[in-house]
């Protein structure tokens, strides 16, 4: 997967000058969140493009603190590169797409990874809902926006909810990866 030969090559050239990767700002992640979550839950967002043009940063900071986390964890390449390299794939989805194909696991199972059987709560399950959950509130803005169905808004809020619970668990289990949190 090309994301991943980048990414341990950046980390290695960020080994070799002697930094550190710091990718994600879990500050500013959570900061995102919390300014959506309670614009959304107001029942109108009037300047929704705003708001899903700020999920798409939210999936971009998930992506690189997954690569982060890829450069520190090599064994979990395979399965986090796969949700990395389809963080954009994602976006184009519908809701009901997105929930068959990556919350319930099956685009990962047909590549032999069964998302059950991890730990839900684990750091490489939270990267990887670092990614899902704002995608699918992206998609669930744009249909608000195509629509003016307040039932959207309600999916954005519980989308992000969630997200924050894992984010608040990335670098917490002792799996040896501490992503910035930027003040």
């Amino acid at each position: 997967m090309k994301i991943i030969k980048k990414s341990i090559f950046i980390g290695a050239l960020a080994l070799a000058l002697g930094t550190s990767a710091q990718a994600m700002d879990t500050v500013l992640y959570t900061k995102m969140v919390n300014d959506t979550v309670h614009e959304v839950r107001g029942g109108f967002v009037p300047n929704v493009k705003r708001y899903i043009k700020m999920q798409k940063q939210l999936v971009q900071l998930g992506v690189a603190g997954s690569k982060e986390y890829i450069m520190q964890h090599p064994e979990h390449a395979d399965i986090l590169g796969l949700v990395v390299d389809n963080a954009d794939n994602m976006m184009k989805m519908t809701l009901d797409e997105i929930e068959d194909q990556w919350h319930q696991g099956k685009f990962l199972k047909s590549h032999g990874h069964d998302v059950t059987q991890m730990d839900h709560f684990g750091e490489l399950f939270s990267l990887m809902d670092s990614i899902i959950h704002p995608a699918t509130a992206y998609i669930a803005l744009k249909e608000y926006k195509r629509t003016s169905n307040t039932a959207y808004l309600d999916r954005t809020a519980a989308e992000l909810i969630e997200v924050v619970e894992h984010i608040a668990q990335i670098g917490k289990k002792g799996q040896g990866t501490k992503l910035t949190s930027n003040h």
